[in-house]
C-alpha cells in the first residue's frame, strides 16, 4: 500500500507540474516572439508595414502612437481610391466603447448612474417579464455583457433605400438579426451569471440615453463626445457620395454598400483615423499623456471603465464598454475594443500605463486584418499574448496537457509494473534460495 501511495503521489506531481508548464507557457507567452525589438518603433512600424502591404486586399489605415499618445507613424493602403487619415469608414461595433463614453460623461454628471436598474430610466420600452430578476440589469453589466440579455446580436443593417426598423420595435425583436439568432432583448439567463456577447444590450443602452435626456442619442453623442474632442469627422449618417467615404471592398475587390442601422449604439458608427487617434488620446489617465491634449472623463470614470467585470476561462476580457487584451505588470490592462463586419475590421488599443496606442482599420479581407496588427502591437508592446491569441490557443494548450497526462499515467503504469515484476522475481529468488538451504 505503501508503495502504490507513493506512485500516485508522484503521477499527481507529475501531471499537476506538466499542467502547470503548460498554463504558463502559454499566458505568458513563453513562445511567442514579437516582430520588433521591445520599444524599438522604427522597427516594428516597419515589420508591421511589411506585414499590412502582404495581407491588404482592399483599405487599409493605421497609426502608431509613442508613449505619450502622439502619433509617431501612419500608414494608408489601398487597391481603388486613395484613403488617407481622413478618409471615413464604418467601424462596426468599436461604435460600442465610443457608446460607453458617451454613457460614462451622463454618469459623471448624475443624469444616469451604472448600478441602477435600467427600468428606472425605461419610458418608451421595458423588459419583457421574465424568470429571472429584471431589476438586476444594469448600466454597467450592459455595458460588459453581463446583464443576461441573450439577443445574440450582431447586426445586418438595412440596404440604403430600405426602411429602417424603429428602435423600439428592433428591441423587441430585430428585422436586421441573423436567422441562427434570437434576435430579441429579454432577460434569458440570471443578470450578473456569466459573460455572453450581446449587441441588443447597447440597442437598451441607445434607447435609455434618449429616455433620459429626452435627446436624440445622436445629439447627445455628438453634444457630449465628438464636439468636445474635436472629432469633426464622426457621427452615425455619412452622405453615400462623399468623396471622402472610403471604398468598401468585398470579396475578389467588389464593392459593397455600407448598410444603415437602427442600432447606432452598436454598430452604426462612420470615423476616421484622425478621428480616433483624438478618441484614443482621450481614453489615456492623465498621468499618461500631455496637458494639452483633450480630456473627457476623469481618471476615475476611465479606472471603472478599464476594471473587470467579466472573466471567461479564468481570463479577465470585458470592462465597461472595454475589451481587455492583455495584462500589464503594474496589474493594469491593455484595453480597447474593435468592430467586424464583412470584410471590414476596426481595431483601437491603447496601454494605460505609457499612453501607447494603436489603430487600424480596414475594408476587403475576409479575415480580420486589422485585429490581427492589433494583436501583433499588443505582443510587441507587453510580451504577452492578447486575448484573441489566448482564446485560439487554450484549446491546443488543454490537448497537450490531456495528451502528456496521459502519457504521464501510462509511463507510470509501465515504470510501476516493471518495478512490481523486479520485485516479484527478487522476492522468488529470495525464496528459491532459501529453499536451497
Amino acid at each position: 500500500m505503501k508503495q502504490a501511495g507513493l506512485w500516485l503521489t508522484a503521477t499527481v506531481l507529475a501531471i499537476a507540474a506538466w499542467t502547470t508548464l503548460n498554463f504558463l507557457a502559454t499566458t505568458e507567452g513563453w513562445l511567442l516572439k514579437p516582430i520588433a525589438p521591445e520599444g524599438d518603433v522604427p522597427a516594428f512600424s516597419q515589420a508591421l508595414t511589411e506585414y499590412a502591404q502582404s495581407q491588404n486586399t482592399g483599405n487599409l489605415v493605421f497609426a502608431i502612437l509613442d508613449e505619450k499618445g502622439l502619433p509617431v507613424s501612419q500608414q494608408f493602403f489601398s487597391e481603388g481610391r486613395a484613403v488617407n487619415s481622413d478618409s471615413l469608414f464604418g467601424v462596426a461595433s468599436l461604435s460600442k466603447w465610443v457608446t460607453a463614453v458617451g454613457v460614462m460623461t451622463l454618469v459623471e454628471d448624475g443624469i444616469l448612474a451604472l448600478d441602477e436598474p435600467v427600468e428606472t430610466y425605461l419610458k418608451r420600452w421595458h423588459l419583457p417579464p421574465s424568470e429571472f430578476d429584471n431589476n438586476a440589469v444594469t448600466l454597467r453589466r450592459l455595458l460588459s455583457h453581463t446583464a443576461g440579455i441573450t439577443d445574440g446580436l450582431g447586426h445586418d443593417g438595412f440596404k440604403p433605400g430600405e426602411p429602417v426598423q424603429a428602435l423600439t420595435e428592433h428591441l423587441t425583436k430585430a428585422a436586421d438579426a441573423d436567422p441562427a439568432v434570437d434576435g430579441r432583448v429579454r432577460v434569458g439567463m440570471a443578470p450578473g451569471s456569466r459573460w455572453m456577447y450581446s449587441g441588443g444590450s447597447y440597442n437598451l443602452v441607445q434607447l435609455i440615453i434618449e429616455d433620459a435626456t429626452g435627446a436624440d442619442f445622436t445629439e447627445v453623442m455628438q453634444a457630449r463626445v465628438f464636439t468636445p474632442l474635436g472629432m469633426k469627422d464622426t457621427g452615425f449618417t455619412v452622405p453615400r457620395d462623399n468623396p471622402r467615404l472610403a471604398e468598401y471592398f468585398g470579396e475578389n475587390g467588389e464593392r459593397r454598400e455600407y448598410p444603415n442601422y437602427t442600432s447606432l449604439a452598436a454598430t452604426g458608427l462612420y470615423t476616421s483615423l484622425h478621428d480616433l487617434i483624438i478618441f484614443a488620446q482621450a481614453q489615456l489617465p492623465s498621468s499618461a499623456v500631455g496637458s494639452d491634449q483633450p480630456r473627457l472623463l476623469s481618471d476615475a470614470s476611465l479606472a471603472q471603465m478599464r476594471a473587470p467585470l467579466a472573466n471567461v476561462d479564468g481570463l479577465d476580457i470585458w470592462g465597461a464598454g472595454v475589451i481587455i487584451y492583455a495584462p500589464l505588470a503594474n496589474g493594469d490592462n491593455v484595453i480597447g475594443h474593435g468592430g467586424q463586419s464583412p470584410f471590414l475590421n476596426a481595431s483601437v488599443r491603447v496601454n494605460p500605463a505609457t499612453g501607447a496606442a494603436f489603430i487600424a482599420i480596414q475594408t476587403g479581407n475576409a479575415n480580420a486584418l486589422a485585429s490581427d496588427l492589433g494583436t501583433l502591437w499588443t505582443t510587441w508592446q507587453t510580451g504577452k499574448p492578447d486575448l484573441y491569441i489566448l482564446r485560439n490557443t487554450l484549446g491546443d494548450m488543454v490537448l497537450r496537457i490531456l495528451i502528456g497526462t496521459a502519457l504521464i499515467i501510462l509511463l507510470v503504469t509501465i515504470l510501476a509494473v516493471i518495478k512490481w515484476r523486479r520485485s516479484r522475481s527478487t522476492h522468488k529468488l529470495s525464496q528459491q534460495l532459501m529453499s536451497g538451504k
